[in-house]
């Protein structure tokens, strides 16, 4: 019997995949698109209006093509819909351990809450309040006094007879008895009162580390029965995969270890996986109903690491520079204060986690004698173009400030992967942008955190690349945020037109096509102006 959630795909002209998807970096295969599509019209025909990621995943059963469909977390508040493949983990069953221990732990947080609000301990808190009050009333009282007659009393003493200083040494012991006094007052009262109340409370703490202790346990408990599947047959749990570091609150609830995990437990091939988003979206962080993405790192990078074994999937498309000799780094001009360099994709600005080649690594060895900071701004590893290197510390330290107060002028040159833009000649850009944490190193659009983003364009026109139609277009951007281009390109509130070649917010090609064309500036040690060209190679 064929499961519920198992549809047949219907066979069409796309080839099948050589390797299975790289779920992090991909280009979703036509057959994906295909049952993606499928997806979507199933959500509108459930009035689904939630917005929400959704998978699919391509399987293989005997000689049969069918796919699998998965949505994050929960749909309508249930994990269960007959569609749709199951969850790793149903926790919300209501006869499921989870939901048992949830009621518990449930219950002692109303018994706390009862115990809080039972009249004889509230009357305990007015009345220590009460007592208190008076207490400080009194004892600020008596130091007013003290103070003033201590004021009184400096003044008569450079003309006091014996007796009168005497007196006036006897008042000033006296006003500060009364203040001891004061402090005394209520104190038995108080006193009793405060180990009523401390009774009363120590009931409530000890409820309150009882709940704690068990929602820990029951953290901890959930994490140990998300046990996910690799293609060998092996199994790990949260808490193995996570070794030790923080487990973010849904993981495994996402939707390609739902997928993966229904295919191995069905015995089905696995053949491609794709990601998209469906439904309505935040007016600060705007989706694309029908857009695909990767998979989420935060939560599934440590997960699908372990899922993917045994599969022959993609390589990791960041990693396409590795074992490839890059162009070198040329020096277009430069002085004794600082250089401008033309810098091929591939080179990475500064260190990062790979050992690709650096730029920093390349002064060092132009410019033997340079030390500490070089680079003044920098380069996405796939943009090519112009970069100024300071020599020493002052001329990077004045050059940052130029860069900080936007009198730097850059020019950038890209090719759009659309055959048509509909934009007036030219128009500005200003969205802000912010990480994408759950897909890092992406950004994204954010009007609520995001920082101002702001880019004019100008629109050369259509021209053919290859086989592909693409339209030609010049970027002045006024900051410089991390990918702005990238993302004002890609965004659907920007050109809605992703950058060709772009690996993270578009289609792999054999080059991102964005180049830094022209730098100005004026020479920190100087003055001079200074304008540098370079023609994009493309």
């Amino acid at each position: 019997m064929i499961p519920t959630f198992l549809h047949l795909l219907e066979r069409g002209t796309e080839a099948f995949p050589a390797a299975f998807t790289f779920p992090f970096r991909y280009t979703p295969h036509p057959l994906c698109r295909r049952a993606a599509l499928i997806v979507q019209e199933k959500l509108q025909e459930m009035g689904v209006e939630e917005g929400k990621m959704y998978g699919v995943l391509i399987v293989r059963r005997g000689e049969g093509l069918f796919f699998l469909a998965a949505y994050s977390g929960q749909l309508n508040g249930s994990y269960n819909h007959p569609w749709f493949v199951p969850p790793v983990v149903d926790y919300l069953s209501p006869d499921s351990y989870f939901q048992q221990e949830q009621r518990a732990i449930m219950a002692i947080g109303n018994r706390m809450n009862k115990l809080k609000d039972r009249e004889e301990r509230k009357e305990c808190q007015r009345q220590v309040m009460l007592l208190r009050g008076e207490r400080e009333a009194a004892v600020n009282e008596a130091k007013h006094i003290y103070s003033e007659g201590k004021v009184r009393r400096e003044q008569l003493r450079p003309t006091a007879t014996a007796d009168m200083k005497a007196a006036l040494i006897h008042e000033s012991q006296q006003q500060k008895a009364d203040i001891q006094r004061a402090k005394q007052l209520h104190k038995e009262e108080i006193a009793d009162l405060e180990e009523r109340l401390a009774t009363h409370n120590a009931t409530i703490h000890a409820l309150n580390e009882e709940r704690k202790e068990r929602s820990e346990a029951l953290q901890q408990w959930l994490f140990s029965q998300f046990n996910f599947l690799n293609a060998h047959g092996e199994q790990q749990n949260l808490t193995s995969l996570f070794q030790g570091r923080f487990i973010p609150s849904g993981a495994g609830e996402c939707c390609a270890p739902k997928l993966l995990q229904t295919a191995y437990l069905l015995g089905l091939q696995p053949l491609a996986m794709a990601e998209f988003w469906w439904g309505s979206s935040s007016p600060t962080h705007y989706r694309a109903p029908g857009a695909f993405f990767p998979a989420c790192r935060s939560k599934c990078h440590p997960i699908l690491g372990h899922m993917l074994q045994g599969l022959n999937v993609e390589p990791d498309p960041a990693l396409h520079y590795e074992n490839r000799e890059l162009p070198p780094v040329s020096i277009i001009w430069e002085d004794e204060h600082l250089a401008v360099i033309a810098k091929p994709e591939g080179w990475v600005s500064i260190p990062g986690r790979s050992d690709q080649p650096c730029i920093i690594d390349e002064c060092y060895r132009l410019w033997p004698h340079i030390k500490g900071s070089v680079v003044v701004h920098r380069l996405d590893q796939d943009t090519s173009g112009l970069m100024v290197i300071a020599k020493n510390a002052r001329m990077h330290h004045i050059l940052s400030q130029q860069f900080e107060r936007r009198e730097v002028h850059k020019r950038y040159v890209a090719l759009l992967d659309t055959p048509q833009l509909d934009r007036p000649p030219r128009f500005t850009l200003s969205l802000p942008l912010a990480p994408d944490l759950d897909n890092m190193p992406r950004r994204r659009v954010d009007f609520l955190c995001g920082k101002e983003a702001i880019t004019d364009c100008e629109v050369v026109g259509k021209e053919q690349h290859g086989i592909r139609d693409v339209t030609r277009i010049i970027f002045y951007p006024h900051t410089g945020r991390t990918h702005q281009l990238r993302v004002h390109a890609s965004s659907p509130i920007g050109l809605n037109a992703p950058i060709l070649g772009d690996r993270l917010y578009g289609l792999p090609d054999e080059r991102l096509f964005l180049h830094a064309e022209m730098l100005e500036f004026e020479h920190p040690a100087t003055h001079e102006h200074l304008l540098f060209e370079l023609p994009a190679p493309f």
